[in-house]
This record gives structure tokens, sequence and C-alpha cells, in this order.
């Protein structure tokens, strides 16, 4: 072993070690920067790339729904866990994104915390609510739940591992002015080894619970359906991940592929963007080889999860996120929780309607889901409207000026009224416009100020604006 390899790994150890990980975590990071060290990219092979079979390795959600009848008492097999992350950096956050306000002054959170207790209420049974939290969310997170009263029998939170950031160049840890920098999570598939290291993946098999519902913390159509648990149950599966079919709004979305070696197939594996390679991109975001991508929506059968953990073979594929921290070049290592599907034979892709899909990545998402384009259900869902399904209309395609849009604390400042979109197929706005009064956007609408100066939307003297160029 060379000298700079074994100086990388000391650093490692040590830094890792001084925050209390254990050996079993420590070891698997160490493998992943070995990986990188050689020569790992994340890429996969194009040509090991395979086509799934759709009769065989899928079904839709409308046959599930077709063919089962749940008994609500299946619900006490259930425990969902909710992602709960993430910063929202990319929307310009510095805190949890789950505690911003999303429909009448509730945030995602407090909604999920309600989608919980009406089940509870409805049906008698108890589906414990459980957030995978960052050392940056937890403490705001819990504080927020206990704010709206929310409680049960189960705890409400583990905590997901951090990993130190590494200079490109030599592998070793980095060192910042602000010692959380020198962190981050290592990816959402943590998840897998933080249940069975927090032993909280014990308690919930020990308690009766047999599968996990798994989904973003910022997916507001990812709800509990008994009719998919019992799909799953009944069909003795071991792994099932929700799939939507493309559109051309979703050019990043992961998918499934079966891999092909030697021209036979073997597992399943999940694609995403970051292990494509450039010259394959325009295949991967396009509507032909992959017709749906992965909505992170998993459900997994706990007593196999644990069977695999503790096989000693578990294995995620590796994403090697580049960055720049104080002007140094850095390497992020992670995993994606989907990529999980690669250790299961019993596995299956459910194909879903859109409203099981819903999330808020950035701020033209938020404009979406807070507009009249998504209602609140008394179940407290959150779903398409009616009137825009009715209509045949998909998702709204949306560009905001990043210059002026990007960070929601100047969404919040340009969008003191939210316009109607029940109606709206695409809307761009080009340059700062301040919506100051309510407004209908109906069909493909551009709001276009040229000027160097903010421009109100009451200046239009217009109620509605149809199909067509506005300009100011």
């Amino acid at each position: 072993m060379d000298s700079i390899k074994v100086k990388s790994e000391e650093l490692i150890r040590k830094k890792m070690i001084s925050e209390g990980m254990s050996d079993a975590f420590i070891m698997d990071f160490l493998k992943k920067v070995d990986q990188v060290r050689n020569g790992e990219t994340g890429m996969v092979r194009w040509e090991e790339v395979g086509d799934l079979n759709p009769s065989q390795d899928e079904i839709s959600l409308e046959q599930i729904e077709s063919e089962t009848s749940p008994n609500p008492e299946i619900l006490k097999n259930l425990v969902v866990i909710k992602l709960n992350g993430g910063l929202g950096t990319s929307m310009g956050l510095s805190g949890p994104k789950s505690l911003i306000p999303l429909k009448n002054g509730m945030s995602f959170l407090e909604i999920f915390a309600k989608q919980s207790s009406i089940l509870q209420k409805k049906y008698n049974v108890s589906v414990p609510l459980i957030l995978m939290d960052s050392f940056n969310t937890q403490k705001e997170s819990q504080t927020e739940l206990k704010r709206i009263g929310f409680s049960q029998k189960f705890e409400t939170s583990f905590l997901q591992h951090k990993v130190p950031r590494l200079l490109k160049d030599q592998l070793t840890p980095i060192s910042c002015k602000t010692p959380d920098d020198e962190w981050c999570p290592p990816g959402h598939g943590d998840i897998w080894i933080s249940l069975l290291e927090t032993g909280l993946l014990d308690n919930l098999i020990s308690n009766g619970y047999k599968v996990a519902f798994v989904s973003n913390g910022d997916n507001l159509g990812a709800t509990v359906h008994p009719g998919i648990l019992q799909y799953m149950m009944k069909e003795n599966l071991e792994f099932c991940m929700e799939m939507t079919p493309k559109t051309l709004a979703d050019k990043k979305g992961g998918a499934i592929y079966r891999r092909i070696v030697q021209g036979k197939p073997e597992n399943y594996q999940l694609l995403e963007t970051a292990q494509v390679p450039p010259n394959h991109m325009s295949e991967f975001e396009g509507l032909g080889k992959f017709r749906t991508f992965s909505t992170n929506n998993l459900w997994i059968h706990l007593e196999a999860l644990r069977e695999k953990l503790l096989q000693g073979n578990f294995t995620l594929s590796l994403i090697v996120n580049p960055k720049n921290i104080d002007g140094k070049d850095i390497l992020q290592l992670e995993t994606a929780m989907g990529s999980a599907i690669r250790n299961f034979s019993r596995v299956k892709g459910i194909i879903i309607p859109r409203d099981r899909f819903a999330p808020v990545k950035k701020c033209e998402d938020y404009l979406v889901r807070r507009s009249d384009a998504y209602q609140l259900l008394e179940n407290y869902s959150i779903t398409m409207s009616e009137e825009r399904k009715k209509s045949g209309l998909g998702e709204v395609l949306l560009s905001l000026d990043e210059k002026y849009y990007k960070k929601v604390q100047d969404f919040n400042r340009l969008f003191p009224e939210i316009p109607s979109l029940v109606r709206c197929t695409s809307l761009v706005v080009k340059g700062e416009v301040l919506f100051d009064r309510k407004i209908d956007i109906i069909g493909e609408v551009v709001i276009d100020n040229t000027s160097s100066t903010l421009k109100k939307i009451s200046d239009l003297k217009l109620g509605t604006l149809e199909t067509g160029k506005y300009s100011f």
C-alpha cells in the first residue's frame, strides 16, 4: 500500500472516529474512496444498460387497484419513512426545506403529520411516521413536530450518517473555516445502513412492522396506498419502486434498467443522471429508451432488507459528486437509496399516475404546488386539481428567470399573490416582475420585462392572460 493511500485512509479514519462512527461504516466509506482512487467515476458502461420487460418487470397501479380490495387492517404492517435531510440550498434555504409553508400556511412537515393522524383516526391503525434527518435538520424538524402537537408511540426520527468531504487530488478530508462545511450527507442511500445501525430496523421488525414506504420529504404526492401494500405482501415481493411516464419536463429522473453482461440479463439497477456518460445523455433524457422514471417512492420488505444487510455484501451504486468549497475542488461520495434494487430478486416497478409525484426541487415547482393547479384534499394529500385533470392537462411547464426567482426569499417578495394556473399549460417569466394582484393564466403564456427595473403585473391592467406574449 503506497504512502499516499495510507495517509488518506489514516486521516479519514481519524476524522470519522472523532465523530463516533462505527468501524463498519468507516470501512464502507473507505471502500468507496478506494474505488475513486482506482479510477471509478460512478459512470455506467452503456453496453450493460438493458431494457425492461414490461409484462414481467412492471405492473400499473390501475391494475393493482382493479385486482385488490384491501382491508384497512393491513396498514398495521406499514411504517412511513420520509427523507428529511435536505436544506433546500438550491432554493436559497439554510434550514430544512420541509418547514417552508405550502398550503393554507402549513409546511410539508405539518401536512405529512396530518396525513399520519388522519390514518389513525379513520382506520384506528397506527402507521408510524419516521423522519430520516441529517445533522442539519433534526433539531428544527423535531421542534416543529412538537409545536404542531404531533405525537405517536414510536420514535419520530433517526439520524443519517455524515461523511467527510474530500480534496479531489489527495482524497484527504477538507479543512474549512466553518467545521460543518467539512461534512456532507452521504446521499439518501445511507438510509439502509442507518436503519440497521441505529437499531430502528430491528425495533420495527420486533414490533410487527413488515414493510416500509419510503419517499422524498419534498414529494407531496407520496401518500400511503393500502392496495400497493397488499399487492406487495400477497406477491411476496422484496422491493417495489414507483415509476411514472416521462415527459419533456423530466430529463433528470433516474430509471430502472436490467444489467446485461456478456449478453445475459443479470440484476436490476437504477441509473441516475450523474452516472450517465456525457455522450449518452441525450438518449437518457429522451422519451425513447426510458419511458418511465423513478419517483423515489419505494416499498421495501423489512426482514428481507435486514437479511441482505447482515449478509455483508449489500451494495449501492457510487455517485461521485464534484463541488467547490472555499475555492477548493472537492468530491462528495454519495449513494442513492433506489440503487438498493440491485440487491433483490423479487422486485417490481409500479407504473403510477403523475398524481403520486409532486416534488418541490425549485421555485418553479413551489409555485405550481402552491397554486390552484394542485389541491389539498380532506385526507391532507396534495394532488393535481380535478378541474385540471378533467381538462386533460398534465404538469405545468414553468420557467422563472433564475436571476430573480431562484431563491425562496426573492420568490416570496415577487409573488405576494399566487396566480391561478389551473388552466395554464406553460408559463415563462423573463426579468423582474412583481405579481401584486390575483391573475388567471391560461394556455401558453410568456411574460417579458425587457427593462432593467421592476415591473408590476397590475401594470398590464388585465385580469386574465391567455396564450401569448406580454411585454413591459
